[in-house]
């Protein structure tokens, strides 16, 4: 097996989870890895929780002097990958010990046109003390090859193992919005990705996302006000050819549909 995955992980105050991270990936039966972890100026010890780890060759770690925020933190591991796919892990996630095997053996089948492979991932559920309150598998069920349909499909993919050419072509994660690329990082680069390349799914469950009250997707006002933004800017380059209806579930929103817009029409 050819294929090497670098895995990054930008960090900023993760406590106690990033440890379960970092171990996630040394506990992968693939063993062609290498592991960038970014931290944005973090106030906490998580850095001292993982000391016997970063002693591995195959370890780098980066620190911002300031906190950068999101997208400008994942920029600068970006510019230190050299391996053809990247593979994001959030510091407050984990991966099953196949997860890297089983996205290796699909990079080496893919077409150069396939930017991201994404699997399916299960939730978890936890209360403010720690505690596992429910588990929830989330499978998404199709891969994407037309930028309206991936719109109207509503995903987050996860995990996202990208072709590290590819988030290169489209200049890496984008910090043209309100909050400077802090937030909704996930889905302006799959917006971004989706005009040129295409996205392959498959039905195999990869990623543990803990979902906890530290969240940041947990400010639902503030991810709502996101999405309308990104929703808008994307319509805008590809064209303005459609206006978004929304819809709402959960106190979230969701793209119901894309309208045609009336100078759009045809006479």
């Amino acid at each position: 097996m050819k294929v090497e995955i670098t895995v990054l992980i930008p960090s900023y105050n993760p406590g106690r989870y990033l440890r379960k991270a970092v171990k996630s990936v040394f506990e992968q039966i693939y063993k062609h890895w290498k592991l960038i972890i970014v931290d944005d100026a973090s106030t906490d010890n998580s850095l001292s929780t993982i000391k016997d780890y970063t002693k591995d060759p195959r370890v780098q770690v980066l620190q911002n002097r300031m906190n950068m925020g999101q997208s400008k933190t994942q920029n600068v591991g970006l510019k230190h990958v050299d391996t053809p796919f990247i593979l994001m892990l959030d510091s407050d996630d984990w991966l099953f010990p196949n997860t890297l095997e089983i996205l290796a053996k699909e990079a080496e089948k893919i077409p150069d046109d396939v930017a991201l492979i994404f699997g399916n991932k299960k939730i978890i559920h936890e209360d403010k003390n720690g505690k596992i309150v429910k588990e929830e598998i989330r499978r998404f069920g199709r891969g994407f090859d037309e930028k309206y349909e991936f719109i109207l499909a509503n995903i987050v993919p996860y995990p996202r193992l990208y072709r590290t050419s590819a988030l290169r072509f489209v200049g890496g994660w984008p910090t043209d919005d309100p909050y400077e690329g802090r937030y909704l990082e996930d889905q302006r680069m799959d917006h971004r990705l989706i005009e040129h390349f295409k996205f392959h799914w498959i039905n195999e469950l990869l990623y543990n996302y803990r979902r906890h009250t530290n969240n940041m997707s947990g400010n639902k006002d503030l991810m709502n006000e996101m999405k309308e933004w990104l929703v808008k800017d994307s319509l805008k380059r590809w064209g303005d050819h459609y206006k978004p209806v929304y819809k709402k579930m959960g106190g979230w929103i969701f793209v119901e549909k894309l309208i045609p817009k009336r100078k759009n029409l045809k006479k």
